[in-house]
């Protein structure tokens, strides 16, 4: 019996890795994959990131749109006209079928610069837009990272209690067959078998659990094969605050509502604009004509200006529309600006809570360990009971349970910093 504790003891107390692989209560193997892969595949999977490049490429082609405005126009035109021809009546203008051809051109020549700076309005909806998508890869990131750490923590979360349940099963096995000799009470085996029975409840519970990690990132990357994350790192010390906030000052979505802020600028100026007078070249040339007075005449050229004098408020109106839309996206620029410094104090204040509590449960963990140890000894010497050992042993695995669940919350505030400053998976 003592051999046996002590054997469990040190099987404790070694990395929990090589103490999964010893126990039958493991997680079933399944296909590798670390981190960057599975946002790599979760990239090419995603539909959110799809309608987002989607509304990018709509945008720049709203922006070629608007340039179009300022190019020539060429158009080929023709007419017949059929009329009644009253019997007896002749001349030029009565002729029963009059047909046309002719080439005609528009260019517009000025008109106060309103399509070039609508056109740098419109490329600034498109650095918008681009940094959009930007920001939804980096959210993307966040959410890869979550579902990757959920189903790692699963199975780490399965191999700790499937180790306890084995030693304890192997316990309860001990206990009955020392009852038998009377070597120990019928409330120590009770006891043990109870613990036992609860731990193979946490252990059902976990297993669900893993499920439905493994349906979630599965859902992300696109694979439908049983998923094996590879170990996070280990946690390194968090950057200095300022150097985060400075990062997350200029992330993708802030630089986003600054690109529409100045979109909005420009949109005003193309209002006013409108005040302005325009003018434009119509040319013709003439391929076909009917016969008339101008039947020799192959082509003509129009020079047309117009200068605004009253439009009923229009461009008034429309101006102050587009005042009160630019107090909107500089509020909406506050906002994000804001919304980014908090988000970076908070993932940088709860990192540093992480990893004080995965220190002092690293210490509680080395502890526990040497009072499982300790625990064993004692029991060969007939100082403690079985159920004391049996306590030690279960006191170990729980603060490993505390462990890795603090590692995992230390490596997710790290990804939340990532991505709070702008910069997931890169350095800070």
């Amino acid at each position: 019996m003592s051999r046996l504790l002590s054997f469990g003891a040190a099987l404790l107390l070694i990395p929990l890795s090589a103490a999964a692989q010893a126990v039958s209560t493991a997680p079933a193997p399944g296909r590798a994959l670390d981190l960057a892969e599975a946002y790599r595949l979760a990239l090419a999977r995603s539909e959110e990131i799809a309608i987002s490049g989607a509304t990018y490429e709509e945008t720049l082609a709203k922006a070629d749109e608007v340039l179009s405005n300022v190019l020539p126009r060429v158009s080929l035109m023709g007419s017949e006209a059929l009329q009644d021809v009253p019997r007896g009546a002749s001349g030029l203008f009565l002729q029963r079928q009059r047909e046309q051809g002719w080439v005609s051109l528009h260019q517009p020549l000025f008109s106060g610069l309103r399509e070039f700076l609508a056109y740098r309005a419109s490329k600034d909806l498109g650095r918008a837009a681009e940094l959009s998508l930007a920001r939804a890869k980096q959210l993307l990131y966040r959410d890869t990272a979550r579902a990757y750490l959920d189903l790692l923590a699963a199975q780490e979360d399965i191999r700790i209690r499937g180790a306890l349940l084995e030693i304890t099963r192997d316990r309860v096995q001990d206990l009955k067959e020392f009852r038998k000799v009377g070597r120990a009470r019928a409330s120590e085996y009770l006891a043990a078998e109870s613990q036992a029975a609860l731990q193979a409840a946490q252990l059902a519970g976990a297993n669900a659990a893993e499920q439905v990690a493994q349906f979630k990132l599965g859902f992300l990357t696109g694979l439908e094969e049983r998923l094996a994350p590879a170990p996070a790192p280990e946690p390194v010390p968090p950057p200095a605050l300022e150097a985060a906030l400075s990062r997350a000052r200029t992330r993708p979505d802030v630089e986003s509502r600054r690109a529409e802020v100045s979109s909005a600028e420009l949109a005003i100026k193309v209002v006013s604009r409108r005040r302005w007078p325009a003018i434009a070249l119509d040319a013709n040339y003439y391929f076909q004509r009917p016969p008339s007075f101008t039947s020799d005449v192959k082509w003509d050229a129009t020079i047309t200006g117009s200068l605004p004098l009253y439009a009923g408020g229009e461009v008034g109106a429309q101006g102050r529309q587009q005042e009160a839309r630019l107090r909107a996206k500089r509020a909406a620029l506050s906002e994000a600006v804001r919304v980014a410094e908090l988000e970076a104090k908070s993932a940088h204040r709860e990192l540093l809570s992480s990893l004080s509590v995965t220190a002092a449960l690293d210490n509680a963990a080395r502890l526990a360990g040497e009072n499982a140890k300790a625990q064993s000894e004692d029991y060969r010497l007939g100082q403690v009971t079985n159920l004391d050992v049996l306590g030690s042993l279960n006191a170990l695995q729980q603060t490993r349970l505390q462990q890795n669940a603090a590692r995992v919350d230390a490596c997710w505030s790290r990804v939340r910093l990532e991505v709070a400053a702008g910069v997931p998976g890169g350095p800070l």
